[in-house]
């Protein structure tokens, strides 16, 4: 699968979680934001955003503040609130544990992954794509 055709399902399958009211801003972060859940393999469970967020702040090359410039304008704090209890309780203890384990494949990449300027690889198989970055995605979802 090429990473717009990766995109393009992650998108389908999420609809539900956006709407149709964003600003310009807002929705190129959501398209970055939606490649990186592709490109790091992760889903939208909470263990999944916690996953991608620490995949973003170490893998690529959008910086902190900018990371959190753009969560904020999106509103995607907001967001978290569509998690009921029980999932918090049943992902928050994994997610933290796993953090270290992302953040250290992420210091292990060959190159971060360009946030805004990824079009060059739209076409390109996402095991390629990880294969030149190293990127070795974690398992978000679980059976």
């Amino acid at each position: 699968m090429t990473l717009q055709e990766g995109i393009k399902r992650f998108n389908k399958k999420n609809a539900h979680l956006t709407g149709d009211n964003m600003s310009e801003e807002v929705r190129q972060f959501f398209r970055c934001h939606d490649a990186a859940h592709v490109i790091f393999g992760c889903n939208t469970s909470m263990f999944g955003e916690g996953i991608v967020k620490t995949w973003t702040l170490f893998g690529s090359d959008l910086g902190l503040l900018a990371m959190l410039k753009g969560y904020r304008a999106a509103s995607a704090f907001e967001l978290a609130k569509k998690y009921s209890w029980r999932h918090v309780c049943k992902n928050i203890f994994r997610l933290i544990a796993t953090m270290p384990k992302v953040a250290i494949r992420a210091h292990r990449m060959n190159k971060a992954w360009p946030w805004h300027n990824f079009d060059k690889y739209l076409d390109q198989e996402l095991d390629v794509i990880r294969e030149e970055f190293g990127i070795v995605p974690i398992k978000t979802s679980q059976k």
